[in-house]
């Protein structure tokens, strides 16, 4: 019980740690939040207080003399902790390591930029591992799931959307084609994962004896994920169509 409350003081620490400085010297906007906004979940001002901790702590790495794919390589090794961790029912556990991948993940590129040596091909790894990073945690919650096919289910169907999601946003960008920000962007998904495993067991194990479910909190967020994130993906996938469509480039012109 103390580890998720550690976790959870850890989490809050950060608005908290924004709120005197906003009451000091004013809000820190980061210029791709102000563009993209918050999220259903979230709003734009406890988003900006991640980011700033972010950004402070990227802002002070930028004179380590660590290349951004030090940090890239870093935050997918943390990531790879989460699979055996939720798989093993230490569900705490893995939040922690999700939210701790999750700012080297964003530090790696503040340092790219501050040093001013970002590249395609850094980008090109940053991509790679964040697929990983999302698939792993979902992965190791489907394991600990098991012995029960619709439990189980439930993650596997997170993970998909998940991944679609990326995909779809991808795709539509190679295409020259910019999407609204939209519901179940990356972030979104990570604050959503995140409480699912930190909280799980501060508030399901009393639901969990009742209904012969491990942490249902859990299963609760997967199947939430699951069914929102593969939903999005038909609505990207329509908005991309259009815009095709009404571009010439219909379904005369698309291959098998």
């Amino acid at each position: 019980m103390m580890i998720p409350l550690a976790i959870l003081a850890a989490v809050l620490a950060a608005p908290f740690a924004y709120a005197i400085r906003t009451a000091i010297a004013g809000r820190a906007p980061d210029g791709r939040l102000v563009r993209e906004g918050g999220t259903p979940l979230l709003g734009l001002w406890v988003m900006e207080a991640y980011y700033w901790v972010v950004r402070s702590a990227g802002e002070a790495l930028v004179r380590s003399g660590l290349s951004p794919d030090t940090f890239t390589l870093i935050s997918l090794a943390i990531a790879a902790t989460t699979l055996p961790l939720a798989a093993t029912g230490r569900f705490a556990e893995a939040g922690a390591a999700v939210i701790v991948s999750g700012m080297f993940d964003g530090i790696d590129g503040l340092v790219a930029r501050g040093r001013g040596i970002g590249s395609d091909a850094g980008e090109v790894l940053d991509a790679i591992v964040d697929r990983y990073a999302d698939a792993l945690p979902w992965l190791g919650i489907a394991i600990h799931y098991r012995t029960s096919a619709w439990q189980m289910a439930l993650p596997i169907a997170a993970l998909i959307g998940s991944m679609m999601v990326s995909y779809a946003r991808s795709k539509a960008e190679s295409m020259s084609i910019q999407l609204k920000p939209g519901l179940m962007r990356r972030h979104e998904r990570i604050a959503y994962l995140t409480g699912g495993l930190v909280f799980a067991p501060l508030v399901g194990t009393g639901l969990g004896a009742r209904w012969n479910i491990d942490q249902p909190l859990t299963l609760l967020v997967s199947g939430f994920v699951g069914v929102m994130a593969n939903v999005t993906t038909i609505g990207l996938v329509r908005q991309t169509r259009a815009r095709l469509i009404a571009d010439g480039r219909g379904p005369q012109g698309s291959k098998a």
